[in-house]
């Protein structure tokens, strides 16, 4: 089987789940999944961050999250379009750091969020 389950990650609160059977496609109707949510939620409450793994790297979810305003980590798969603005010199990458500001070695992370706005649609 193939449960999904969005919670509430400060409080672990369970919002909405949705059991599925086994031969369904990890990645099938994701954004419906994540709309059941927001419904589920209190009037005048918005979901305003999203984490999903890569089923969940699809354009029509992150085009739902940019149009909401919705912060979101999103696992993907390497692919050359990825590896394109690792490499992409034009970047504004900084090293993400600690509690101390101490540089956390290898893990980059983008300040620049424009940079999305302009190349998700070629990623997916």
């Amino acid at each position: 089987y193939m449960p999904m389950v969005g919670h509430i990650a400060q409080t672990g609160q369970i919002v909405a789940t949705d059991f599925r059977a086994g031969n369904v496609s990890p990645n099938t109707d994701n954004l419906g999944f994540i709309k059941t949510c927001q419904d589920a939620l209190p009037k005048d409450t918005n979901i305003k961050k999203l984490r999903i793994d890569a089923a969940g790297y699809q354009a029509s979810i992150i085009d739902y999250c940019f149009e909401n305003d919705i912060e979101f980590s999103i696992r993907a798969k390497m692919c050359q379009s990825l590896k394109d603005i690792l490499v992409d010199k034009d970047n504004q990458w900084q090293p993400l750091v600690d509690k101390k500001a101490k540089p956390l070695m290898g893990k980059p992370l983008l300040e620049c969020a424009t940079l999305w706005v302009i190349k998700v649609k070629s990623l997916i």
